[in-house]
């Protein structure tokens, strides 16, 4: 870019002097035309009146020694006086010098002519051209500075978003151009400078999740690792003892399990799988949800109720299960013992609001904001201890993304809390489109597990 700059800096010089040049010429050639015109005709109206005294001279009866004085008066004319067919008197003639115009007046038997020789002029051309080249010289000293100004402005903005860019490709997202320059280079470097802040949450949040992963994956495993050591050298002797290693075996087995299931799950969520949009009814979709935990609410002691109307809405029934399912689970899981948990469905005007509502421990108002944040735990022990991945209400908030649909929550301690999924309306896919293959339902693996 900058290489550009130069080379039309460079370009206009040029151009401005060939312009400059053609100016000169073509104006000197406009300026003789009009001085010769004008010229001209002022000698001819002055050579008119010269010839008239002459000739009121001659109608007085000059002679030839007035005619010849009033010829060295006139050192640049040439008089000529005619009467009757022959030459009376002729001046000298001037061949060194142009002629510029001839003019006559009449006298009784004959007339009298002027011709009027012009003499060249010293320096107008060279004066004309010497004020113009000045003004050309100046006129292109003022672009030359022009140039060079406009190019260090727009050089210092580019060469500060081309380092910061190749800081980012770099990986150093901590690279920020700053505001400087004209508008819209400061607008530029805003934008920037957000995309530049937003990866680098993003990489600090996928490093922050990298982490968290490996130390969810590391407690399980550890205990894999021990208790199937303890089986396999005959550490764990009895049979007590091996049936409660096998027990742990199984258990942390099927945590990885779910841990992985929700990693994919969020994963296929966020290469933005494709969205079906078909007519979903939510009145059975909330009733095959509760019917889906029922054995969890059971072990629980945790009762499940549904109470929605007949609504139906136009969406992606995989996408929209896959919320409801996440706050059924998390409800289920934090309410105590004769707890209660309602499935709810409404149209609010537009809208289809699906709502869980628990009678839960509740949330504290400093982490409702992050409960949807990857592997975020309130309480890291308790929430190990019901078997939650910590990625459940992630997969709802991506889910709900997906959806064009937006999730609500309100939320006290030992007050319990209410999730709610509000899908706007969207318009039904045109014949041409393909929708997403219909929801299979539950597979065997999955109806085995625990619920996520």
């Amino acid at each position: 870019m900058t290489e550009r700059l130069r080379s039309l800096r460079v370009w206009l010089v040029v151009a401005m002097l060939t312009t400059a040049v053609v100016t000169i010429l073509v104006g000197n050639f406009v300026i003789d035309r009009l001085n010769a015109s004008s010229e001209w005709t002022a000698d001819r109206a002055k050579g008119l009146i010269t010839a008239r005294a002459i000739a009121t001279r001659v109608r007085e009866g000059a002679g030839t020694r007035e005619l010849q004085a009033l010829q060295q008066a006139l050192p640049n004319d040439q008089i000529v006086v005619i009467r009757n067919g022959a030459v009376l008197f002729s001046g000298p003639p001037k061949a060194s010098l142009p002629l510029e115009v001839t003019v006559s007046t009449p006298i009784p038997g004959g007339k009298v002519i002027l011709r009027d020789h012009h003499a060249p002029g010293t320096g107008g051309w060279v004066q004309v051209s010497l004020v113009a080249g000045v003004i050309a010289v100046l006129v292109i000293a003022e672009a030359w500075i022009g140039a060079t100004l406009l190019m260090r402005t727009v050089r210092r903005p580019l060469a500060r978003a081309t380092e910061t860019a190749d800081r980012l490709a770099g990986g150093d997202f901590s690279a920020r151009m700053g505001a400087s320059g004209p508008e819209e280079f400061d607008r530029l470097s805003r934008a920037l400078d957000s995309m530049a802040a937003q990866l680098q949450r993003t990489d600090s949040e996928q490093r922050r999740f990298l982490a968290d992963l490996a130390h969810e994956i590391s407690t399980p495993v550890s205990a894999l690792s021990g208790f199937a050591c303890a089986l396999a050298d005959g550490s764990a002797q009895t049979s007590t003892e091996r049936a409660e290693a096998a027990d742990i075996v199984v258990h942390e087995s099927h945590r990885l399990q779910r841990l992985l299931a929700d990693v994919r799950q969020l994963n296929r969520l966020e290469l933005a799988e494709s969205v079906g949009h078909e007519q979903v009814g939510i009145r059975d979709l909330c009733v095959e949800t509760a019917r889906r935990f029922r054995l969890a609410a059971q072990q629980g002691h945790v009762g499940v109720r549904v109470d929605a109307g007949p609504v139906t809405v136009t969406a992606d029934p995989r996408l929209v299960e896959a919320v409801i399912n996440n706050f059924v689970s998390n409800a289920i899981r934090y309410t105590p013992p004769d707890g209660q948990v309602v499935i709810r469905a409404r149209r609010s005007r537009s809208a289809v609001v699906i709502s869980v509502r628990d009678t839960g421990i509740g949330i504290a108002p400093e982490h409702l904001e992050r409960v949807f944040d990857r592997l975020y735990r309130v309480d890291e022990a308790r929430d190990r201890a019901s078997g939650g991945s910590g990625l459940g209400l992630a997969i709802a908030r991506r889910a709900a993304r997906s959806l064009g649909a937006r999730i609500e929550v309100e939320s006290a301690p030992r007050e319990g809390s209410e999730f709610r999924l509000v899908l706007q309306p969207v318009s039904v896919p045109s014949p041409m489109q393909v929708p997403a293959p219909p929801y299979p339902g539950p597979s065997a693996a999955t109806a085995r597990r625990p619920p996520p």
